[in-house]
Formats: structure tokens, C-alpha cells, sequence
């Protein structure tokens, strides 16, 4: 006998399906307009919704609930799914798409993920009204990127792939979305790309192949963390002197690779600034840059800023230049770590 959920009072069907998990309320909001409706109107324990395009077997949707794993993870096949049974094999129907899904042992739609993904993203958006976590695109040939999803916010977005990115979609992402945690975009084929300004604004910065990044842009970055490789020269002594006349209390640490505006050229700190020798009484000699590795300073040139933050300038192996705050100043924990390799 099947069981008269509908039938129940709001607060009882409300409460039995706060019990679905994630592929069965999709799969109810696509019984009926009903449904539909119900869904849309019922609160679940999500927070946000990400994309993961890459070279696996599969491209995914990600569902979270505030923790940093996924909750539930929707698979699109790029190639033929085992068939197991006509019974947990069904079809589905959104819009006049027909997705195949298949949610035992794995929540899987197959065939066309480039475009069922798409479909089901912008169904499962509208469903739960949930902002968008994170889109990856990581080494894959496939050209899907954020605008064609119409996202133009996010909390991290990653683009790494291994062929040329259209400028169009740079520049996209570039002047229209706003990435509030982590950015990391690498450039492997766009050899001549340029780009005049933009503004970063986020936790993290990652730019492998930056030597699009001007000065303005450099001086501009207002981020907590940045990672520039493969960067022109930048104004690495302007940029210490504008945070030493700033209140910037979100900046911890730069770190720029391949720089050889260092070796190239003498700096002179002493110019316009008041630079200081290492004194194991103000601040420890290692600095925590991850949660396996540090840097260390114990060459690095010192700067204290009026309202009391130190920091410092020190050269690495492999011309990478530092500069770190200490907003801890002394962190005996990062003494067994390894050192900044990468």
C-alpha cells in the first residue's frame, strides 16, 4: 500500500521529507508541479551548490551543508554507465531534456555531461535557491566555463586547463564575477593575453603565469594570501612602503616566483623606509605559510608599522621574495615544518 504523503498535514509531509536525502527531493520536485512547489517552499540543510568540471570519468554537482566536504555529489558520465537494472535505471525529464539517472550505488546521470550538467544545475539552483560555492575547471578540454552557468558570484573559483581559455571568458571572469574566498587561474596557453586592470578582492590569490599582471594591478590587490608565478617585474619595494602608510590588518603574505627584479637589481630599503635586522626578541624565525611548510626569515629584512604590526621582506631558493606579517609573532610550531618548496 503506498503512503499517503501528500495527504498529510504541511507540517508532517515537511517533515518527512527533511529526511530525503538529497537525489530523492530532487527526484519528488520532478512528480508533479506540486511537488515542485513543495520543495521550493520547504528550508533543507544546504548551503551552497559547486561545479567540478575535470579530466575524470566524471563532471559533478556538489551539494554542501556547511561542512567542507560535499553532502551529496551528483555524477555525469562522459561515457556509458553500467546498466544495472530498467527499475534504478530511469529516466528523467527537466524542461525537454531527459536525464538518465541512476542512484544505486552511485547518483549518476549519463550521457552529454556538458549539457545535462548545465540543465540540472540551473533546475537544482532554481529548486533549492542556494548561492554557488565553487566552480572548478581543472585540466580538461572541455570549454565550460562560469558564463555560460550565468555565475557571477561565488565563494572559489579554480581554472586550470590545457588548452588556450577564450579571451572572451578571461575576461568574464575578470571584470564581471565576484570571488569572495579563493581565485586561482593558470594561463598555459594564452601567450599573448593582456589585460590593463583589475581588481582583486578575495582570501586567497593564486596566478600561475602571471606575466599579464601590471603595476597597477599588483598595487591594487586588497587579499589576505597572493601567489604570483611566472610574473614581469613588479614593484615589490612600492608595495611594502604603500602597506607600511596603510591600516591593512587583512594582508598576511605575498609570494611571487621567477622575479628577477630582486637579483637584477640592489633595492636599497633604506631609501624612504626604515628597515631592521632580525631580533629573535621581537619575532620568531620561522613563519607558517601552510598547514606542512614554512619560511624562513632568519635573513629577512624587518619593517614596524605605526600601529605596532611587523613584517618582513626575505629572499627564497628558486627566486621567490616573501613578504609576510606577523600577525602571530612568534609560532614555535612552524619550526618542524618543511620549507616552502613550491
Amino acid at each position: 500500500m503506498a503512503f499517503p504523503l501528500l495527504k498529510l498535514p504541511s507540517l508532517a509531509y515537511e517533515e518527512v521529507l527533511s529526511n530525503f536525502n538529497v537525489p530523492d527531493i530532487i527526484d519528488f520536485s520532478l512528480l508533479s508541479s506540486r511537488c515542485h512547489r513543495i520543495i521550493r517552499s520547504t528550508r533543507f540543510p544546504l548551503t551552497g551548490i559547486g561545479i567540478s568540471v575535470s579530466f575524470f570519468s566524471s563532471d559533478c554537482l556538489l551539494f554542501y551543508n556547511g561542512g567542507p566536504r560535499p553532502f551529496a555529489v551528483w555524477r555525469f558520465m562522459k561515457k556509458r554507465w553500467r546498466k544495472v537494472s530498467d527499475t534504478i535505471n530511469g529516466w528523467r525529464r527537466i524542461g525537454r531534456t531527459r536525464i538518465r539517472i541512476q542512484k544505486e550505488p552511485e547518483w549518476v546521470s549519463k550521457l552529454k555531461p556538458d549539457t545535462n550538467m548545465k540543465v540540472a544545475f540551473e533546475y537544482v539552483r532554481d529548486l533549492f535557491r542556494l548561492p554557488i560555492t565553487q566552480f572548478d575547471l581543472l585540466s580538461t578540454d572541455q570549454n565550460v566555463f562560469p558564463q555560460q552557468y550565468g555565475i557571477t558570484k561565488c565563494d572559489e573559483l579554480l581554472i586550470c586547463v590545457r588548452h588556450e581559455i577564450p579571451v572572451d571568458e578571461l575576461k568574464y571572469v575578470l571584470e564581471k564575477m565576484e570571488i569572495s574566498k579563493t581565485f586561482s587561474l593558470s594561463l598555459q596557453k594564452n601567450d599573448n593575453f593582456e589585460f590593463d586592470f583589475v581588481r582583486f578582492s578575495m582570501d586567497v590569490l593564486k596566478i600561475s603565469r602571471a606575466f599579464w599582471i601590471t603595476k597597477e594591478t599588483f598595487l591594487a590587490m586588497d587579499c589576505a594570501r597572493i601567489t604570483l608565478q611566472g610574473n614581469k617585474k613588479l614593484p615589490i619595494k612600492e608595495f611594502v612602503s604603500q602597506w607600511l602608510s596603510s591600516r591593512n590588518t587583512r594582508f598576511e603574505w605575498l609570494k611571487m616566483h621567477e622575479n628577477r627584479y630582486w637579483n637584477d637589481e640592489e633595492i636599497n630599503w633604506n631609501d624612504g623606509l626604515e628597515p631592521m635586522k632580525w631580533n629573535p626578541a621581537i619575532r620568531g624565525r620561522n613563519f607558517k605559510i601552510s598547514h606542512f611548510q614554512r619560511v624562513d626569515c632568519e635573513k629577512g629584512i624587518d619593517f614596524l608599522r605605526d600601529d605596532g604590526l611587523l613584517a618582513t621582506v626575505v629572499k627564497g631558493n628558486f627566486n621567490k621574495i616573501y613578504f609576510i606579517v606577523w600577525h602571530k609573532r612568534f609560532q614555535p610550531e612552524a619550526d618542524s615544518l618543511d620549507l616552502d618548496f613550491w
